[in-house]
């Protein structure tokens, strides 16, 4: 088997498990066993369960970057927005399981000092990307407005993840759009408050 072929497997069956009987029910044998390795093999990868919860984050995280990797820095602001919404839809399907996971470690008491730092890290990048390219298009306020634009997304993943079933992606892709134009449009053109 390949190194990270192995490694893969392992993330892979951790997820699985994690997200059917609980991180605390679930046991490195467990592991190993759905992804057909040896104990020892988990071992040669992480050091500990923890450093493997943290390393299914990571694996995550890396996965969020890929959604705007894409995305150059000469495209238009509203075309990266939209490519961006296009991708992370799509990355909420195909991660559906792992990011109900994810959730529900992040608000687990217990697992708060091991899973909050990578979530935090991983915020703090899509924040810093999106800013980026409201900052680009010379957007008032770009950490602010990127901000809202990030939280209306939590909001969509958060009601799809758990809230209704099914839930419309792709109809709710013109709202958002609008709601991000309201958020870049030029002040100057607004109406007074």
């Amino acid at each position: 088997m390949r190194p990270q072929r192995g490694k893969q497997k392992l993330l892979e069956s951790a997820t699985r498990l994690f997200a059917s009987q609980g991180y605390f029910a679930t046991t490195v044998e467990q592991i190993a066993a759905g992804a057909d390795v040896s104990k020892g093999l988990v071992y040669n990868y992480f050091n500990s369960k923890e450093e493997l919860l943290v390393a299914l984050i990571e694996d995550a995280t890396s996965k969020i970057v890929a959604v705007s990797e894409p995305l150059t820095l000469n495209t238009p602001l509203e075309d990266s927005l939209s490519a961006f919404v296009d991708n992370f839809f799509r990355f909420l399907e195909t991660e559906r399981q792992f990011l109900k996971l994810q959730l529900s470690l992040l608000l687990a008491p217990e697992l708060s000092e091991i899973v909050s730092e990578p979530q935090r890290r991983r915020a703090e990048l899509l924040l810093a990307t999106v800013r980026g390219w409201f900052q680009r298009a010379r957007v008032p306020q770009p950490k602010n407005k990127a901000r809202v634009f990030l939280a209306m997304l939590d909001g969509v993943a958060l009601h799809y993840l758990f809230i209704y079933e099914p839930y419309p992606l792709a109809a709710l892709k013109p709202q958002i759009m609008q709601t991000a134009r309201n958020l870049y449009a030029d002040p100057s053109r607004a109406e007074p408050q």
